[in-house]
């Protein structure tokens, strides 16, 4: 019978419950603490268990407009894959893994996918969950099984809490505003209530926007429990995706990502890799726990 759960633990304090059900993250604690939210999202594990902490984009993240693209002369169409209208966040998020190895402190997961006619992607994905002390690190990595040379992505999709007092701290030089469909509208400067360079609380209304000309550093300070998380993010990660549906909710996503929200409709590659048949693009973001003050 498949395992449907692996749980990480350290001396320290770190735990860490991992799902091949769509290579999810369950839950992060640090000493009994929450430090991801676990949240309803339509990934596979939530399927399953109602919720999930942190999933893989993988071979994109976000949408593609129209459910198609242009690449090197050929035309690509892809089939929805939620209740949404555009495809959303590539196939392995919905898809089993397996896993390769394990130990107490870290999990290999592996994912392989055909191309078909819903979806133009063929590839092998690997995913490694480590804990070391207080870090997470979590690395990602795809390679094109496809017999075409094709345009690749990836990214991760976290679940942080929201409480009244949280405050993020991050820079970006520029942000996209939404349009319909939630796609990436205009680039523009950052405006002040989405600078957080000093650290700021979220606004409190809708947010969902990309961000670029980023350093690859992020920190969440959380009052309420005494704890701050670092996110620090290779430099296969220069774009991210802050959403958080209003102030009412209990969570927020900061998701890193290889390119923009809709790269794929952009004169310009937007981040994204042509990986040629065997060619690989890989990525790692570290999380770190630390205690709030001095």
């Amino acid at each position: 019978m498949a395992e449907d759960t692996v749980l990480l633990e350290n001396d320290e304090g770190l735990t860490v419950a991992v799902s091949p059900l769509g290579g999810a993250l369950l839950s992060v604690r640090w000493r009994g603490t929450p430090v991801l939210a676990p949240t309803p999202a339509p990934g596979l594990a939530s399927q399953i268990f109602g919720a999930e902490a942190c999933f893989p984009l993988v071979p994109f993240g976000n949408r593609i407009e129209d459910n198609r693209f242009h690449f090197e002369g050929h035309d690509y169409a892809l089939t929805p894959n939620t209740s949404d209208p555009l495809v959303l966040h590539g196939d392995a998020w919905l898809r089993r893994w397996s896993i390769l190895r394990r130990d107490r402190h870290s999990l290999t997961l592996h994912y392989r996918q055909q191309a078909s006619a819903v979806t133009p992607f063929a590839y092998e994905a690997v995913q490694t969950v480590t804990i070391d002390s207080a870090n997470l690190t979590l690395s990602l990595a795809v390679t094109n099984r496809a017999a075409q040379a094709l345009p690749y992505g990836l990214g991760l999709h976290p679940y942080f809490p929201r409480t009244p007092g949280t405050s993020l701290f991050v820079h970006a030089a520029r942000y996209w505003t939404e349009r319909e469909n939630h796609l990436p509208g205009a680039m523009q400067p950052v405006p002040k209530d989405l600078d957080f360079t000093a650290g700021a609380p979220l606004p409190p209304g809708w947010l969902n926007n990309a961000f670029e000309d980023w350093d690859g550093k992020m920190r969440i300070e959380w009052p309420e429990t005494g704890l701050v998380l670092s996110l620090d993010a290779d430099e296969t990660f220069r774009f991210f995706v802050l959403y958080s549906p209003s102030i009412d909710a209990d969570f927020f996503c900061f998701e890193p990502m290889s390119h923009r929200p809709n790269a794929y409709h952009q004169a310009e590659s937007g981040g994204l890799v042509r990986l040629a048949p065997g060619e690989a693009l890989e990525g790692t973001v570290t999380l770190r726990v630390d205690q709030f003050g001095p």
